[in-house]
């Protein structure tokens, strides 16, 4: 019995001597870049109901608080610019995230200056049209999941997506931000 005793014991510490060293040896999050994708949850690390300080350790990207735009309410943008990911924040949580550059995709492949076709092609039938009241010159498709929904702002004059919103109701209907 000894010798068993024994041999697991030593068969525990080699486990443990090869084994990575726990949370010292795991990787650091990699800084949210241009592989983030676009989804229900937020994009990339950045998830939908974070704080500001949360949203900044998730990304390990600098992001500038705004000013308070209406009461409780704000507009951050995150650093570096090129990304054109920009959040709006109503007491303390991050409510919608707004894309306006190319750099970011949603999980099918949609970006920034897609044209509509592209976008219904990929969405099909789970993707309607609502009634902008933005301008006339803005059409919004949108997918719903619960009380998440992913917007698609298009320019009817050239056919292309300029923004794509990813946010919680009711503030991602809100064409006007904070305003």
């Amino acid at each position: 019995m000894p010798a068993r005793l024994v041999a697991c014991t030593a068969a525990a510490l080699l486990a443990l001597a090869t084994a990575p060293a726990g949370q010292a040896a795991k990787k650091k999050p990699k800084p949210l870049d241009g592989t983030a994708v676009i989804s229900f949850n937020g994009v990339g690390a950045i998830k939908l109901g974070m704080t500001l300080a949360e949203a900044r350790k998730a990304a390990r990207r600098t992001i500038l608080a705004g000013a308070e735009v209406t009461k409780d309410c704000r507009h951050d943008t995150l650093l570096p610019r090129r990304f054109g990911l920009a959040t709006l924040r109503f007491k303390t949580r991050i409510r919608v995230l707004y894309i306006t550059r190319t750099v970011m995709p949603t999980r099918r492949g949609i970006r920034v200056n897609d044209t509509v076709e592209r976008l219904q092609n990929r969405y099909g039938s789970s993707l309607t049209e609502r009634p902008s009241d933005v301008s006339p010159q803005t059409r919004i498709f949108e997918l719903v999941d619960g009380n998440r929904e992913i917007q698609f702002s298009v320019d009817s004059g050239t056919g292309r997506i300029f923004q794509i919103a990813t946010g919680l109701r009711p503030e991602v209907d809100f064409s006007e931000g904070c305003a």
